[in-house]
């Protein structure tokens, strides 16, 4: 209802014309690069926020409300780190927020994964979660610009895609925990940001030429 309250009046301000045709040429390579990259922080995200709570319990031996904690640490480390990605591409370009995201997340994971006391945990928790998230609204942002004539398709797809591959791989993930317990699901998601990051180099400013292969 708050949400809808600030968009009601942002709309009534708004002096955009309904009718504008936006312009440009949609560049579907640099699109597709940028769906891989969404793809890839789904698959964390959401492998994450499925067996926090049990790495928390299993693993580190602690009770359940500390595990809840976890969860809610990392949830609310993505707020933070949704809300700052815009700050930080206001500053830095969209491109370098995406590559800045995917330098801080593995880090972030590993120590997650390699602390062994589960209240310090807590703290790479957050910063996951912050980490997984900043590049998150901007990933947004960027799809609509490599699809200038296609606005909704882009977002549709990159928030999409955000929301849901992440969900259709957490059975996978789940198979994996079975067998070899969830220290083994975050053991295996420390390198999944490896592939964001190493996309992330392929993606040009909107704007730019893209790079060469």
């Amino acid at each position: 209802m708050l949400i809808a309250y600030v968009l009601l009046r942002q709309h009534g301000r708004s002096t955009t014309s309904r009718s504008a045709v936006r312009e440009g040429t949609d560049r579907w390579r640099p699109f597709l690069t940028l769906t891989g990259i969404e793809v890839v922080r789904s698959v964390a995200f959401f492998g994450i926020n499925t067996f926090i709570e049990l790495y928390w319990i299993h693993r580190l031996h602690a009770s359940k409300e500390l595990a809840g904690a976890a969860l809610a640490c990392f949830l609310v480390g993505g707020v933070g780190g949704t809300l700052l990605g815009g700050r930080i591409a206001d500053h830095i370009g969209l491109v370098r927020t995406v590559q800045l995201g995917g330098a801080l997340v593995l880090p972030m994971m590993i120590g997650l994964r390699a602390t062994p006391n589960a209240y310090a945990a807590l703290l790479f928790a957050a910063a996951t979660g912050l980490a997984l998230n900043i590049p998150f609204a901007v990933l947004v942002k960027l799809g609509q610009d490599y699809l200038p004539t296609r606005p909704g398709t882009a977002a549709g797809v990159t928030l999409g895609l955000g929301v849901s591959i992440g969900g259709m791989v957490a059975p996978l993930l789940g198979l994996l925990a079975d067998a070899h317990g969830p220290q083994a699901v975050l053991a295996a998601l420390c390198a999944v940001p490896i592939g964001a990051l190493g996309l992330g180099l392929l993606l040009p400013e909107p704007g730019q030429d893209e790079p060469s292969s």
